[in-house]
C-alpha cells in the first residue's frame, strides 16, 4: 500500500508539473531553464574579510584597494587583517580559531606555497565563465603562471605587476661627463659603462652598477627555477646560473675601487641606500616599483631604462612579480568576494591606478600609456617599463626560499674574490639540496 501510494504521488506531481509548466513542449523539445544571470549589484550589507599576507597597513589597503571597492560596491565593508607582528593572526591561528577568510592577497613569491599549504585554493574558473571576465585580456604570463602552479585552475586574479628595470643617477652621469643609458641596452654595454663610475672624487667612494641579489634570482630572465618542481632538488646545476652570476656579480665588480667599497660597507653590497640617499651607486637594478613606495626617490634626480638584456635573449627582460587575490575556499561570500576582485581587475580600475604608477595586469597598450602619468614623476622614461617582453615563470615551489639563501649569502664573497662561482653553486646546490631533505623530514 505504502509503495502503491507513493507511486500515485509522483504521477500526480508530474502532472501538475506538467499543467504549471502549459502541458506542451515545442517540437517536442524537453522544456530548458535558462541560467540565472550572473549579480552585478550588492543590495545587502556584507563584511568581507580581508587578510594581507605581505602586513599592508590598512590604510594602504583602504586607498589602494578598499575604498575604490566600497565606492563600486557602498554595501560591502572590510574587515582587515594585517598580521604583520602579531602572532595571533597568523594565518594558521586565524585558521585553528576558525576565522573565515574572504580576500586573500599575496605575490607570486608566496602564493602558490602559502595558499595550498593552508588549504585555501578555490578555483575561480565557474564565477569567471558566469561572468564573463575575458582572461585574454590580462598579460598571459600572469594567466599562465597561475594555469601552471595550479594544474590549469585559477585560485586567483593578477591585481597588479612588477618587473625589473635599470635606475640611474642623473647627477652622477652628469658629474663624470659620462652620456645616459638607453632603453635596449646589452649587460655587456651596461657594464663596461658602469666601470667610468668605480672611483674616489673630493673624498667620495662612487661606484658604478648595482643588481639586487634576491629579486634577479626569483625573477631571472632564463626563467630558471630555483627548485625542480618534479624532482625538488635544487637547478644551480644549470650552466645558466653560471653566466647568471658572472654577468650580475662578478663582472660589475672587477674593480679594486668596487671591492674597496663593499669592504667600506662592512661586507655589503651597494644597495638602496646608496643610490637614493648618500648618492654614491649609479645605476640600480630593482624592481619598477620603487619610486611610488619609496619616498627617497623624491629626492633622487633619477631615471630608468629598461632591463638590460643577454645577446641570445634580445628584448627579453625579466619575469613578472604580480600580486594574486583569491577567495579562499572556507569563505562566506565567494560571490560577493568575487565582484570585488573583478572590480579590481576591470578596465575603470586598472586604468585610474596605471596613472597613478601600478603596473597594470592587463595588456592593452591604453594602459602602458597612461602609466604613472599622474604622478610627480613627470619626465621619467616610464615607457622603459614596458620595453621587453617577460621572461615566462616558471614553477613555485615550497622550498625555493631555501634554495635562494643558498646562494644569495655566498654572493659577497663571490664580488670580492674570495671564492669562484664554480664553488659558489656547488655549495648553494649541496646545502639548498640538505634544507630541502631537512624541511621534508620534518614536515
Amino acid at each position: 500500500m505504502v509503495q502503491r501510494k507513493t507511486g500515485l504521488s509522483l504521477i500526480a506531481l508530474a502532472v501538475l508539473l506538467g499543467g504549471c509548466s502549459g502541458g506542451q513542449q515545442k517540437d517536442g523539445a524537453e522544456a530548458r531553464e535558462e541560467p540565472a544571470p550572473p549579480r552585478t549589484t550588492i543590495d545587502e550589507p556584507v563584511e568581507l574579510t580581508v587578510y594581507s599576507a605581505p602586513g599592508d597597513s590598512e590604510q594602504a589597503w583602504n586607498e589602494r584597494f578598499g575604498d575604490p571597492i566600497r565606492k563600486k560596491y557602498p554595501n560591502i565593508s572590510f574587515k582587515f587583517i594585517n598580521p604583520r607582528n602579531n602572532d595571533a593572526l597568523k594565518i594558521s591561528n586565524l585558521l585553528m580559531s576558525g576565522t573565515k577568510i574572504d580576500i586573500y592577497y599575496e605575490s607570486i613569491g608566496g602564493f602558490f606555497v602559502n595558499v595550498p599549504q593552508y588549504n585555501l585554493q578555490f578555483d575561480l574558473t565557474p564565477f569567471i565563465k558566469q561572468h564573463n571576465l575575458d582572461l585574454d585580456a590580462f598579460e598571459p604570463s600572469l594567466i599562465e603562471a597561475m594555469k601552471n602552479n595550479t594544474g590549469g585552475e585559477i585560485w586567483g586574479l593578477p591585481v597588479n605587476n612588477n618587473n625589473m628595470v635599470m635606475y640611474y643617477n642623473k647627477d652622477i652621469f652628469d658629474r663624470f661627463g659620462v652620456q645616459y643609458p638607453k632603453d635596449g641596452m646589452t649587460w655587456e654595454e651596461a657594464i663596461e659603462m658602469s666601470q667610468a663610475f668605480n672611483r674616489i672624487e673630493e673624498g667620495k667612494h662612487y661606484v658604478g652598477l648595482a643588481v639586487s641579489p634576491n629579486h634577479i634570482t626569483r625573477m631571472n630572465p632564463f626563467s630558471l627555477p630555483l627548485v625542480d618542481a618534479k624532482t625538488e632538488k635544487t637547478t644551480f646545476s644549470d650552466p645558466r646560473w653560471q653566466q647568471l652570476l658572472q654577468t650580475m656579480f662578478v663582472q660589475p665588480a672587477r674593480s679594486d675601487n668596487y671591492k674597496n667599497k663593499i669592504r667600506a660597507l662592512g661586507n655589503k653590497a651597494p644597495y638602496a641606500t646608496e643610490f637614493t640617499r648618500t648618492h654614491d651607486l649609479a645605476m640600480y637594478v630593482h624592481q619598477s616599483n620603487l619610486p611610488f613606495i619609496d619616498s627617497t626617490y623624491k629626492n633622487t634626480n633619477f631615471d630608468i631604462v629598461s632591463l638590460p638584456t643577454f645577446p641570445e635573449m634580445p628584448g627579453v627582460g625579466s619575469q613578472a612579480y604580480p600580486s594574486y587575490f583569491a577567495i579562499p575556499s572556507h569563505s562566506e561570500h565567494k560571490e560577493e568576494a568575487f565582484l570585488a576582485l573583478q572590480y579590481l581587475v576591470s578596465s575603470e580600475y586598472q586604468m585610474e591606478y596605471a596613472k597613478k604608477g601600478v603596473m597594470p595586469v592587463l595588456k592593452d597598450e591604453s594602459y602602458k600609456r597612461a602609466f604613472a602619468t599622474e604622478t610627480e614623476y613627470q619626465g621619467v622614461n616610464f615607457g622603459a617599463v614596458f620595453y621587453n617582453q617577460f621572461a615566462p615563470i616558471p614553477t613555485k615551489t615550497k622550498y625555493d626560499g631555501l634554495a635562494e639563501g643558498a646562494l644569495t649569502s655566498q654572493l659577497i664573497d663571490l664580488a670580492l674574490g674570495n671564492t669562484d662561482i664554480n664553488t659558489v653553486l656547488r655549495k648553494a646546490e649541496e646545502e639548498g639540496n640538505n634544507k630541502i631533505e631537512t624541511e621534508k623530514k620534518g614536515e
